[in-house]
């Protein structure tokens, strides 16, 4: 084994390409919806003019009381691992990724990349646009234990009404 590989270890996150259903949450979407979701915020990519710098911006899109101490800890170990063992390494390991597993999704003018890694109390959505010129990758995250209450009081509504039938 060459010294320089690194030996990779067992990963915490795992991305699986996203199903066509879920391109929409890899794109802006209206206040009413992101608050239905539990939508936190979006981290804006870009690996520079070189496709080997890293340079990001955080876009706070929900409730500020989602941003807990516990997200950002997460955050930042999931962009900490996908940076050293994935897609964010670099613009070329980006390329490489997305050539390898699939997960093209409609929209954009170019051709993106949707991808998908939840845990128990979140679901990050990673759009991968391999291409110079533009921010690379979105990262948006959403509180699954709001889409959890928002569906259990969607389900009550509906068994009330339905009660009387």
């Amino acid at each position: 084994m060459d010294r320089k590989e690194k030996i990779k270890p067992e990963l915490r996150f795992s991305l699986r390409p996203a199903s066509p259903e879920e391109a929409g949450l890899f794109y802006a979407l209206l206040p009413e919806q992101d608050a239905e979701l539990g939508t936190i915020g979006h981290v804006r990519i870009d690996f520079g003019n070189g496709g080997k710098e890293f340079w990001h911006t955080w876009w706070p899109r929900g409730d500020e009381e989602l941003n807990s101490p516990e997200f950002k800890a997460e955050l930042a170990e999931l962009v900490n691992e996908l940076r050293e063992y994935g897609p964010l390494k670099d613009l070329s390991a980006m390329s490489d990724y997305c050539c390898q597993h699939d997960g093209r999704i409609k929209g954009g003018w170019r051709q993106n990349y949707g991808y998908v890694a939840e845990t128990e109390s979140y679901r990050y959505c990673l759009r991968c646009n391999p291409e110079l010129g533009d921010y690379q990758a979105y990262l948006t995250a959403f509180d699954l234990r709001i889409q959890r209450m928002n569906m259990t009081e969607q389900d009550n509504s509906q068994t009330t009404t339905m009660g009387g039938m």
